[in-house]
């Protein structure tokens, strides 16, 4: 998993100076769309920009590409990347989907959630993901739900914090959501297929930036 993530990578910020990239929300199929990733929203901020971050997004309707590029991590740290996809935003209760959309109401706005890449944070807190999710089923998700339509699916990429690379456990860390990680760091309302995906451990996991596509498509056009 590790190995096909690398070359995705290596083989998209190759050609990534010749996309055209398109900022709108309705973007033309397979156009690459570009988003500065957030430390993501708490009860105590708001969700704050990265200096110099940028998350681009490409989907036909055979599956979606991104590319990550953040900043201000931990470093040492390992962080992982996630597609949260919901293939029902129109059932969202607002605009981009809510977390309590994306985990309360999982059934009805069709949420997915799945491994896109993994890193270990660079000494200046850097790291960069890569990843290709094809349409149609989709292996080691968190819930039961396909991804048959990209174009018309609101988009998440998310990335979690695992604490410092513990190197007896590191293809898990890498790998996984849990790994490496405390059962009790895990949020309570997530699912159990979540909270059984990888090795647990000393440190604590935390949700901590996100880039965020809304859908490129309305259904029934």
């Amino acid at each position: 998993m590790m190995n096909a993530s690398r070359i995705v990578r290596q083989a998209f910020l190759t050609t990534a100076g010749l996309a055209v990239l398109a900022t709108g929300t309705h973007a033309a199929d397979g156009a690459m769309v570009a988003r500065t990733v957030e430390h993501m929203a708490t009860a105590e901020q708001p969700a704050k920009p990265i200096k110099g971050s940028e998350a681009r997004l490409s989907r036909t309707a055979s599956g979606a590409t991104m590319t990550l590029r953040t900043a201000e991590l931990v470093p040492g740290h390992v962080t992982t990347a996630w597609w949260v996809i919901m293939t029902r935003p129109e059932n969202c209760s607002a605009t981009p989907c809510t977390a309590e959309d994306v985990i309360g109401r999982a059934a009805e706005v069709g949420t997915q959630i799945v491994y896109a890449d993994g890193a270990v944070n660079a000494p200046d807190g850097h790291a960069e993901f890569a990843a290709y999710l094809p349409a149609g089923s989709v292996f080691g998700g968190w819930y039961d739900q396909s991804f048959d339509a990209p174009q018309e699916s609101e988009i998440h990429l998310v990335l979690n914090d695992h604490g410092p690379l513990i190197p007896d456990i590191a293809a898990a860390m890498l790998t996984s959501y849990r790994g490496g990680c405390r059962d009790d760091s895990l949020p309570p309302p997530f699912p159990d297929t979540a909270k059984a995906d990888g090795t647990v451990g000393p440190n604590a996991c935390r949700l901590i930036q996100d880039a965020i596509f809304t859908a490129t498509a309305s259904k029934g056009k």
